[in-house]
This record gives structure tokens, sequence and C-alpha cells, in this order.
């Protein structure tokens, strides 16, 4: 009954979404209220860029079996796919709701609650996710990068050797240890770190931007650009501010200088007109007609 699904499911662990789609979609020719091949379709559709009809099985299966706290998850991840941040995280807290046991629930709204920059509040569902399983390697490495923003650097590390030895082969979290090592202004075990990292996963981005910092970091100077963004960043936003603020009452100026000679025009255009008008007058007229 279920061979078409069996078939997507290894075609899926292969990459070959499109294939696994189309068994997908046999399978649904005959029994169309699957909660669980529309959520398998979705997982396709989304490799397969093809966003709204992934958001839609989604959907579909979370309408089909709104008590199953999978479906939710599945649909929260396909809007995090899509930056959908708001409803990916208010969806994953209905699986939450529901299963309120599952680590990769906790890792999801971490994910999510990162990406909004909420550090803090990602950091509490990362440790959610690992009062659950201690042994979690993707909350250990959301952990490390909450730690991280916070710049809380020792305990990141700290929590990075245990996703390290859960899992040596963690590239992330090489690539997250090489961040920490750049902002303790330790360039070498950093660049160490992100090789480290690209050598498990040659896709991994962290690891290939963190390898352009190091290196420009040799630069003393974009060494200090590094070390005080943030301080730099927030003149940048004040003086955009005085910038913008200086604009506009520069701009009301201009509009009170601009009042006066408006006002004169229509003074002097009002005048005209209306002697104009009074030409037709027969009152005016007959109190300019010449004398005899």
């Amino acid at each position: 009954m279920f061979v078409n699904l069996d078939k997507a499911l290894i075609l899926i662990e292969q990459s070959r979404y499109k294939l696994a789609a189309i068994e997908i979609e046999r399978q649904l020719a005959t029994d169309p209220n699957s909660s669980f091949a529309h959520a398998l379709l979705s997982i396709c559709l989304i490799e397969m860029n093809r966003d709204r009809e992934a958001t839609q099985a989604a959907k579909r299966a979370v309408y089909l079996a709104p008590d199953l706290s999978d479906t939710h998850y599945n649909l929260a991840k396909i809007l995090y796919i899509q930056k959908q941040l708001k409803p990916a995280k208010k969806v994953v807290q209905e699986a939450i709701r529901l299963e309120p046991e599952i680590a990769d629930y906790f890792a999801l709204l971490s994910v999510i609650q990162l990406a909004q920059g909420d550090r803090d509040r990602a950091l509490f569902s990362a440790e959610q996710g690992l009062s659950l399983d201690a042994e979690h390697v993707l909350c250990l490495n959301l952990r490390a990068m909450a730690l991280l923003r916070l710049r809380r650097y020792q305990e990141a590390q700290t929590t990075l050797d245990a996703a390290i030895f859960q899992d040596p082969e963690n590239s992330a979290a090489y690539a997250i240890k090489g961040w920490v090592y750049l902002y303790c202004r330790n360039r070498d075990l950093a660049e160490r770190c992100f090789r480290e990292s690209l050598r498990l996963d040659p896709e991994q981005e962290q690891a290939r931007t963190g390898i352009v910092e190091a290196l420009k970091l040799r630069y003393s100077l974009y060494n200090f650009v590094f070390n005080y963004r943030d301080f730099l960043r927030q003149i940048n936003i004040f003086l955009r501010i005085v910038f913008v603020s200086i604009f506009v009452v520069v701009s009301l100026l201009n509009w009170l200088f601009l009042l006066v000679p408006l006002s004169m025009l229509l003074l002097e255009t009002t005048q005209a007109l209306f002697n104009l008008l009074l030409r037709f007058d027969t009152q005016w007229r007959s109190l300019h007609v010449p004398s005899h």
C-alpha cells in the first residue's frame, strides 16, 4: 500500500527530489488524505524551488492532521526556508504545544529566534532542547552561537567543545569556534578552525566568510573596524539620525523661505484677478464713467 512512499523516502535520501515527487503524487492519487504524503511532497517541492506549492502541500498536511506535531514542525521548516520568520515561529510553537518533549522543535525555534536577532530567547530555547537531550548537537551549536552573539566567549567555547566531542565531524561547530577565536583576537586558531570546518564540509558558508575575515584582519586598520564594529555601527546610526534631522530642519526652513514669495505672488495674483472681474461689475463701471 505504501510502496510509492517507501520509494520516495529512498529517493529523498539520494536528493532525487523530482523522482520522489512523482512517487508521492502516485500515492496521493490513491490516498489523497495522507498527511504524511503531503508533508513529504512539500519537502520535495521546496528543494525544487517551488516554494508556493511546497507551502500549500505543508499546510494541507496540517489541515489533514492538526493534532500531529510533526506536520506543524514540517510547515515551520518550509516557512523558515522562505524567510517567513513570524509565521514559522508561530507554527513551531504550536508543534511544541502539541508535543513539548522533542528537542528538534526547540532547535528550530532557536534558529528562528537567532534569525530575528533575539539572542536571549534563542539561548533559552536551545537550552530547553538540551534539557530534553543533553547530547543534541544542533542545540549545542545554537547555544554556542547565541553565547557568541552575547559575547560570552568562554561559555561558547565550552559548549562547542561538547558539540565536537559528541560529533567530531561537526563542521558547523568548528566554524562557530573559529568565530569565537576571531572575537578573542586569536586569528591563527580561528583560521585553523575555519579550515577544518571546510575540510569536513566544503560548502560551510560560516567558515568561508570567517576565512575571508581572518585574512582581512592581517591589516591593522581592518582590525580596528572589526573589534569596534558595534561601536562604529552605533556612531553610524547616530550620524544618520543627525543627518536626517538636519535635512528635515533645512527642508522646513526652505518652506519658510518660500512662504514669503509665495504669499506675495498669491496676493498680487488675487488682486489682479479680482480687478479683472470688477470690470464686468456694473457698479464698478458706474464709478469709473468719465465726467462731462
